[in-house]
């Protein structure tokens, strides 16, 4: 994770006591860091996509593609994505006997 000089980082303590005052802040924008031991996480609201319709069955490009097309997706986390799926489909697979 990069710093920055306007990065708040808290602990989970810090944190905790007001809690909702960092989410706010988180969401208005401001950098949030909450660090414990050797770990640092950044609160900062989840981009949320259009939803489609439950019947709408979506392929694999399809979906590679979206998740590509979001600035926050790098090309390591494309590849880890690609293994997911093609372990889930083997596990599928496997299940339903091919």
């Amino acid at each position: 994770m990069k710093y920055s000089d306007t990065m708040k980082t808290l602990t989970v303590q810090e944190a905790s006591q007001d809690l909702g005052r960092w989410l706010r802040r988180a969401i208005s924008g401001e950098q949030i860091a909450i660090h414990e031991g050797d770990c640092t996480v950044r609160l900062e609201p989840l981009r949320t996509l259009p939803k489609s319709p439950a019947s709408e069955q979506m392929a694999a490009r399809e979906a590679l593609h979206r998740l590509q097309s979001q600035p926050r997706l790098t090309a390591n986390q494309a590849e880890d994505y690609l293994r997911e799926v093609r372990a889930e489909r083997l596990t599928d697979g496997r299940r339903s006997g091919q």
